[in-house]
């Protein structure tokens, strides 16, 4: 008995310093309640990310379309607008002008110079063509008269 009362008042210490036994329901309760915790607010935001994705998948992009027409409606009507103004100002810019007797005059005397010039030079060209030919002619007749004088055969 003094044997065991003294294995006993040995365990004492340890069992009074020994806190494993606490830390480690501590740690689990802890780990446990986080994880819970933890694993509920991941849920829902995975839900709420998927409410998310599924309200612009089918709300988002047919509001967008809306818009889009809306806005592409209003911005074709104002461009043709803008488009009918510019065509009004350039019918008002446009003004017909009639040429003064001075620029006829002077448009009628340069057809008159193109046309002699036009003249001139066909009439050089058939100058040159004739004398063309008869030097043709002339380099003939002297290579027949020096065969004729040589006796070359054909």
């Amino acid at each position: 008995m003094i044997s065991q009362v003294g294995r006993e008042l040995y365990k004492v210490p340890l069992r009074i310093l020994d806190h494993r036994v606490f830390v480690n329901g501590e740690i689990e309760f802890f780990l446990e309640n986080f994880e819970v915790r933890r694993n509920d607010s991941e849920v829902e935001k995975l839900f709420q990310v998927t409410e998310t994705v599924g309200s612009l998948k089918y709300d988002l992009s047919e509001r967008c379309i809306a818009s889009g027409t809306q806005n592409l409606n209003q911005l074709d009507t104002e461009v043709n607008h803008l488009l009918d103004g510019v065509n009004e100002l350039l019918a008002k810019a446009k003004v017909e002008r009639t040429a003064s007797t001075q620029l006829k005059e002077a448009r009628l005397a340069r057809e008159q110079r193109r046309a002699e010039f036009l003249t001139n030079l066909e009439h050089g060209y058939r100058r040159i063509e004739n004398s063309f030919e008869e030097k043709e002619e002339e380099i003939a007749e002297l290579y027949s008269d020096l065969q004729l004088k040589l006796n070359i055969a054909k």
